[in-house]
């Protein structure tokens, strides 16, 4: 994450923070302004943690110690260009209320995204998935509960782009499925939180058979992305007592959108044939009779 609003940073990674590091996290995030001025000992004795569980705190941050994190939450502090906007939804919240709590939410998880993505991580995942169906390779897809809806998302946006991807609701057809892939073949997982163990099972066994695989997942879990070629972290504040992972379909699908379109835009032309060529199907069935438009008639 290259963002210097640390508290963002903080938030982002709660799930994968062990019950110390949580209570460094809680501490920092009700007062973030109090903890610039305390020194390491004074802060941990707050925490109610050792020094060194401090610094290993800030390690995992990617700040070499509790000086640098307390410039960077200065600098956070310092800009208000961002805010934390945790999910405070009360049951006497009306429904506009609950609308606005989590739109605000969810652009929030956005614009910090955009920190998380890189260029060079969103050009490999395009180019692998380009490779893999011009070479005829399969693309297999996983995805547990919430997270297999994106992965038919993405399948169906591969479908319309003229890309076969294979994916199979059912756990044990997958596995099954997944033993019969072949090296240069590819692997998309999603998932949010990575608690699924079907997913690491999924990837254990693609990575033995030398497929290539691209992992969309929150940032800091870096547990399963360890199995991953290119992963796609996301910058959502989703945590293991969420109701529904709102933030995380909301991000997740702009992230398959932008695969798409950058997929689209390589071969234009036949992409765009292929629109003309169904549409015309689909009107030569009836299921278009009431439109008019030049694209019935190329």
């Amino acid at each position: 994450m290259n963002s210097n609003d640390i508290l963002v940073k903080i938030d982002s990674i709660r799930p994968f923070f062990s019950n110390t590091e949580m209570k460094i996290a809680d501490t920092v995030l009700e007062d973030p302004k109090n903890v610039i001025l305390l020194s390491t000992k004074a802060f941990s004795e707050k925490c109610g943690v050792s020094e060194p569980s401090l610094i290993r705190f800030t390690k995992k941050l990617g700040l070499s110690g509790f000086k640098e994190f307390k410039l960077m939450l200065s600098a956070t502090l310092g800009s208000q260009s961002t805010e934390l906007y945790p999910m405070n939804i009360y049951e006497s919240d009306s429904p506009l209320e609950v609308y606005e709590k989590l739109s605000t939410y969810i652009i929030a998880s956005i614009q910090s995204t955009q920190d998380t993505l890189n260029n060079e991580d969103l050009q490999k995942a395009v180019d692998l998935i380009e490779l893999a169906y011009k070479k005829k390779k399969t693309i297999f897809l996983s995805g547990m509960g919430a997270s297999s809806l994106q992965v038919k998302n993405l399948q169906i946006k591969l479908m319309r782009l003229g890309m076969n991807a294979v994916f199979y609701d059912d756990i044990h057809l997958r596995l099954e499925a997944c033993t019969n892939l072949k090296k240069g073949d590819l692997l998309i997982c999603i998932t949010t939180l990575g608690s699924a163990i079907e997913n690491y099972q999924i990837m254990e066994v693609a990575k033995k058979r030398g497929v290539q695989i691209i992992l969309l997942t929150q940032y800091g879990n870096k547990k399963i992305a360890k199995y991953a070629d290119v992963v796609l972290y996301t910058s959502v504040m989703e945590n293991s007592s969420r109701l529904v992972s709102h933030a995380a379909i909301a991000v997740q699908n702009l992230i398959i959108d932008t695969i798409f379109f950058s997929l689209a835009f390589h071969d234009y032309e036949r992409i765009t044939e292929g629109v003309y060529k169904a549409r015309r199907i689909f009107d030569e069935y009836g299921h278009y009779a009431h439109l008019e438009g030049d694209f019935i008639k190329k």
